[in-house]
């Protein structure tokens, strides 16, 4: 197993799945010629050419709905120019294999799916059907010609009781003494991104305007991130923090008042507050990203583009968030308009499903500390938890923090040691659930 889910995990990285424009149907192909190999049922369905989604299936007897194991085939560009390694190459060098989607999510397909074989090869009876589920346009599309595009023209095919998807990784470099932190994501933030247009008064710019439509959109732009939202403490962030604080002794006082406002005191003294993995969880973030307007140097323009993304947490709305946005702007001539939109999602941490998933991580990774965690991003699961079936988030590798940069970035790597324990891990998972 172990052998093949590293040979396996290079073959993939070398489907190259850019998104844009994606050509998905290229790891549709490449996991069907598996599936056929080893006997499993399958089917692809293409949202539009070369977006295609595949699913297959190890039958259960029914007992219980499936268990289904979700990741997403696309992945963002990447930059040869800037890699020590083919994006595209798959090269195994020194331990880690390299590759863009290696953390972010192919590395993830691939331990999923080596649980899959192992337990088709097994034999092992199966109270729930086993479902691996690789999807299109997670990256760039939000799901429009993947995860949407499924479940809204066939929804009878993706019901579940659970759902494993990205989401978290477990982190060797945050406890302290070196305890392993195994977050398992329960939670994310839903995304609001923003258009917004500011029409002005044109001329020469010898003659400066007061209605300068430029101006006037950096003016309000700069009133709008000197207020930005104050930090808030979910359902999801506290229960996290109220683990953490047993074995971090710098937030051991919140144990007794579990009050936010002392959570966010022992933060601030702790210098956590700002720390990069913890202000997402607690705030509602609001990143202008771009800006447009203007051409020749010496005119005024008459109208100035920006766009923003927001992400909200639980309990703010996408609407609530765009509401704010236009309060704090302060200019009545500044129109906004939604460029994609998700609601926040939550799925219980005191479920049967989350115990079972700690107890089988606490298992693999000695001494770790299970909690639940708020993704700070935005996936998959959000689709599944809207139709009311709990998605949980876990790629179980032990990395540490610096690692995190290499997502989406350079030098995107997982170590053949991780690969290797994360199919273990899936396939313990699956027989915990399914027998």
């Amino acid at each position: 197993m172990q052998g093949e889910a590293v040979e396996l995990l290079s073959s993939y990285l070398k489907v190259d799945t850019s998104n844009p424009p994606g050509n998905e149907s290229r790891a549709a192909d490449f996991f069907v010629e598996i599936l056929e190999r080893e006997g499993i049922e399958y089917k692809t369905w293409e949202a539009a050419p070369g977006r295609a989604s595949l699913k297959a299936v190890l039958p259960g007897t029914g007992d219980a709905g499936a268990l289904l194991f979700l990741n997403h085939s696309d992945v963002v560009p990447a930059d040869a120019s800037r890699w020590s390694a083919d994006p595209f190459g798959g090269e195994v060098r020194d331990g880690f294999i390299y590759g863009r989607g290696a953390l972010d999510m192919k590395g993830q397909g691939i331990a999923e799916l080596v649980a899959m074989l192992e337990l088709k090869r097994s034999g092992v009876a199966l109270k729930r059907d086993l479902v691996f589920l690789a999807v299109a346009d997670e990256e760039a599309g939000q799901g429009a010609r993947g995860m949407c595009y499924l479940m809204d023209n066939h929804p009878d095919e993706f019901q579940a009781d659970v759902v494993i998807n990205e989401g978290s990784f477990f982190i060797s470099d945050f406890l302290p003494g070196g305890r392993p932190l195994l977050a398992i994501a329960t939670a994310e933030k839903g995304l609001c991104s923003l258009k917004l247009t500011r029409k002005g008064v044109p001329g020469h710019a010898s003659s400066p305007s007061p209605d300068n439509a430029l101006e006037m959109l950096v003016e309000a732009l700069s009133r709008l991130k000197a207020r930005e939202p104050h930090p808030r403490v979910t359902r999801t962030v506290e229960t996290m923090f109220a683990g953490l604080a047993k074995v971090v002794p710098e937030l051991r006082p919140y144990l007794a008042t579990r009050s936010d406002a002392v959570l966010l005191e022992l933060l601030h003294r702790a210098r956590l507050l700002d720390d990069p993995m913890i202000f997402p969880m607690l705030h509602d973030t609001i990143s202008p990203t771009g800006m447009q307007s203007g051409g020749d140097i010496n005119v005024i323009p008459e109208l100035a583009v920006a766009q923003l993304d927001t992400r909200t947490l639980p309990g703010r709305t996408s609407a609530a968030m765009k509401r704010y946005i236009e309060d704090n702007l302060s200019d009545e001539k500044i129109e906004l308009e939604y460029i994609q939109r998700t609601e926040p999602s939550e799925s219980p941490a005191d479920s049967e499903f989350f115990s079972a998933i700690g107890d089988v991580v606490s298992r693999d990774f000695e001494n770790g500390l299970v909690v639940p965690t708020l993704l700070s991003g935005t996936s998959d699961s959000t689709v599944f938890r809207e139709k009311g079936i709990p998605a949980y988030g876990i790629f179980p590798v032990l990395i540490e923090q610096d690692e995190l940069k290499r997502i989406h970035g350079i030098d995107e790597r997982v170590s053949v040691e991780n690969i290797n324990r994360a199919g273990k891990v899936y396939e313990e998972l699956a027989v915990r659930l399914c027998t």
